[in-house]
């Protein structure tokens, strides 16, 4: 069993408050045998040193990064750090970062992940029950590559966790982060051993707002696309009047959905042309169907009510005796969708989710196993998706 506590402040210039508020709402004193924590924040935290002083108060390992907005249950400020204590008797945790990843994640995580199974707790078992991770910004890498890298090593264990993000326009000083110091090209990376069986509910697009479902990529290389039915990329989207002259026309509320050989969808958010392709958040192989979807706020807010609503008929039919806890991960395109309301999505969780303490973030991607049955799961990285997972 895990129990869960949340914290959260607004104040970023007086230190000393910053990290009281946190300890008070924390109150660590209660932590059993073994803890670890995550944290999100803007990077204003970083600059005047409450996400330093903070760490340096807790005596357990931590791990996050940066973001535009994250919230728990209770807190209502547009500007604000959270962060979320794990402890357990009988669930261990271990935590660390990697070495810079540059353009190829598989030795940097193959060396941290040696270093994990070195120092998980003793009894722990062969492999982590889960991972909790948080990986840099990124354009040549994609999740799809730390994906593979982690499932190489690990065999499949399932992988959680968030893109850094920030709250700024151009993307500048996006950090991760571990045991108070921050990285701009590093994993960081939380495992949990022991008897632990997440569940994990990913949010979907449905088939009626798929249009041109006849389409199918016809030459790509990683997150770039090339053609799709035979054609250049750009004359294709010109052809279903979303680009024009070459330029791209709204395309953020325009993601790409792939249909995978086993039946599932992966929704790839268009961050935009260059030379003549179509730049994609991840992975978009040669020869998958696609089609191309319509997101706008009533889809944020109904797919939201609905993810929320499956967790919680799920949690209703096992009527647990013990705690449980979520932590949800909505892409930033969603909240670019929903304008100025950013937290409209965060209230359909809150009022979704009852009273279930939950930690959500926003982020550039996200990591999120889908259950293929009750008790295996396959490890995607997705787009223009809200996640939860339940310890």
């Amino acid at each position: 069993m895990i129990q869960v506590f949340s914290a959260h402040t607004s104040e970023i210039d007086d230190v000393e408050a910053a990290v009281s508020e946190i300890l008070e709402q924390l109150n660590i004193n209660r932590r059993l045998k073994y803890s670890a924590g995550i944290m999100y924040y803007y990077g204003d935290f970083a600059h005047t040193g409450v996400v330093q002083q903070i760490s340096k108060n807790l005596p357990f390992p931590i791990v996050g990064g940066t973001t535009s907005n994250s919230a728990i249950r209770g807190s209502k400020e547009d500007i604000t750090l959270t962060i979320t204590v794990f402890t357990s008797d009988d669930v261990a945790f271990s935590a660390g970062i990697s070495e810079s990843l540059h353009n190829q994640p598989f030795m940097p995580l193959e060396k941290l992940y040696k270093q994990m199974l070195e120092e998980k707790p003793h009894g722990a078992g062969k492999k982590p029950a889960m991972f909790y991770i948080v990986v840099p910004h990124f354009y040549e890498i994609t999740g799809d590559d730390y994906l593979a890298a982690l499932d190489g090593l690990s065999g499949g264990v399932p992988v959680f966790g968030s893109v850094a993000f920030t709250h700024t326009v151009d993307f500048k000083d996006i950090k991760t982060f571990y045991n108070g110091v921050e990285y701009d090209n590093a994993m960081a990376v939380l495992a949990f051993w022991g008897d632990l069986e997440p569940q994990f509910f990913v949010s979907n697009i449905p088939e009626e707002q798929i249009i041109n479902k006849q389409a199918v990529i016809t030459d790509s290389y990683r997150n770039r696309v090339k053609r799709v039915n035979g054609i250049p990329v750009l004359e294709y989207l010109e052809s279903i009047g979303l680009a024009k002259d070459g330029q791209l026309k709204g395309i953020g509320s325009f993601p790409l959905v792939l249909h995978l050989p086993d039946g599932s969808r992966l929704v790839r958010t268009i961050y935009g042309a260059e030379d003549g392709e179509l730049l994609c958040s991840g992975a978009v192989p040669s020869g998958y169907p696609m089609g191309i979807s319509f997101c706008d706020r009533d889809f944020v807010m109904e797919s939201a009510r609905k993810t929320a609503e499956k967790c919680k008929k799920w949690l209703e039919s096992r009527n647990f005796s013990e705690p449980r806890s979520a932590l949800v991960i909505s892409c930033a395109a969603r909240r670019w969708t929903l304008g100025s309301d950013v937290y409209a999505e965060v209230r359909e969780i809150d009022t979704g989710l009852k009273d279930l303490p939950y930690h959500f973030i926003y982020t550039r991607g996200e990591f999120c196993p889908v259950h293929i049955q009750e008790n295996r799961t396959t490890n995607y990285f997705f787009n223009f998706t809200l996640g939860i997972c339940v310890l």
